[in-house]
């Protein structure tokens, strides 16, 4: 095939993908409602990492605070961690406050619109920056998040991610007249229909272009399992009545800027839950101290204020909870 006729190819999966879209695509996600690119930032970095079905409630949430960049401008970082606790990956939250002092700091209280600016600001990478700049500002970047790439490696029947390639294919497909249609399409596409086992081509839009489907052989992008290291903790609970004392630390080399009750790092311990980060598996014991004052910094908080504050998701199960 000449590179005429394979661009031409390009642009009608293109124009499928963005056909698809307008009439079967998720046009009720919010952040596909009343597009800014503030509301696109929030949304992808919140995304990162995070399921769509559980990312809604919080993007909601999080808008009903801080509808635009002007609301957000005056929030302070536990502001905007209490909005975030319980979705996990915390740096995140501290990504966005970081950035939305730059951007008030250095871009006029406005997204900025190109793409090295964007990548200057904590927290946007090379997909997020395609992200806001296509949807937001229709212009023609392209995004590769699991989804596209595993659409993109189905499409051209890739085994291995080769990253400068698949980039390079991924720009290849977007529909240069539809571009917002065709960035959700390609998304969708790989969130409902392009399933890792079981692809649903019957109705994908692409099944007759798609390489993988003709030689009935579905390519799985092999994914690196983190190996979680081990990490026994024991938190002391102080509490009196329905107060609780908590404080920020450091020491962990995680939950930075979180409220923790008092922690012990131990060599192992009986535990009463497990909750797994990236690249640790923490093994969490409470120990509970009623009427007692603990002997390090900190703060009391009601039930009510915890409700308000960053705080990991198994010390917020246990005090809201199970407290």
């Amino acid at each position: 095939m000449n590179s005429l006729m394979e661009s031409s190819l390009k642009n009608y999966i293109g124009n499928k993908v963005s056909n698809w879209y307008q009439l079967h695509g998720r046009h009720n996600l919010p952040w596909r409602k009343n597009i800014t690119p503030y509301r696109i930032w929030i949304s992808e970095i919140m995304l990162q990492q995070t399921q769509v079905n559980t990312a809604i409630d919080y993007f909601n949430r999080f808008m009903k605070q801080y509808p635009d960049l002007k609301s957000i401008k005056s929030a302070g970082e536990d502001d905007i961690y209490g909005l975030w606790s319980g979705l996990g990956y915390y740096r995140r939250a501290n990504y966005i406050f970081k950035a939305k002092e730059i951007i008030h700091e250095d871009f006029h209280g406005q997204m900025p619109d190109d793409f090295d600016s964007l990548l200057s600001l904590p927290g946007i990478g090379r997909s997020t920056a395609g992200a806001i700049l296509s949807i937001a500002f229709k212009k023609p970047y392209p995004i590769l998040d699991a989804n596209v790439k595993k659409v993109v490696a189905r499409i051209f029947h890739k085994k291995k991610f080769e990253e400068k390639e698949f980039w390079s294919l991924s720009e290849s497909l977007i529909d240069k007249k539809d571009i917002f249609s065709y960035q959700q399409g390609i998304m969708d596409i790989g969130a409902q229909l392009c399933m890792p086992k079981k692809p649903q081509c019957n109705l994908c839009p692409i099944e007759n272009d798609c390489k993988s489907n003709k030689l009935d052989s579905y390519v799985i992008l092999e994914k690196k399992k983190p190996k979680r290291k081990e990490v026994f903790l024991q938190f002391n609970l102080f509490s009196q009545g329905e107060r609780y004392f908590l404080s920020k630390s450091d020491e962990l080399g995680f939950w930075k800027n979180l409220w923790i009750p008092p922690v012990e790092v131990v060599e192992k311990c009986d535990f009463d839950t497990v909750h797994n980060l990236s690249h640790r598996s923490l093994k969490i014991a409470f120990n509970e101290h009623e009427n007692k004052q603990p002997d390090v910094q900190g703060k009391w908080f009601s039930k009510e204020e915890l409700k308000t504050i960053g705080i990991p998701k198994p010390i917020s199960d246990k005090l809201l909870l199970n407290g």
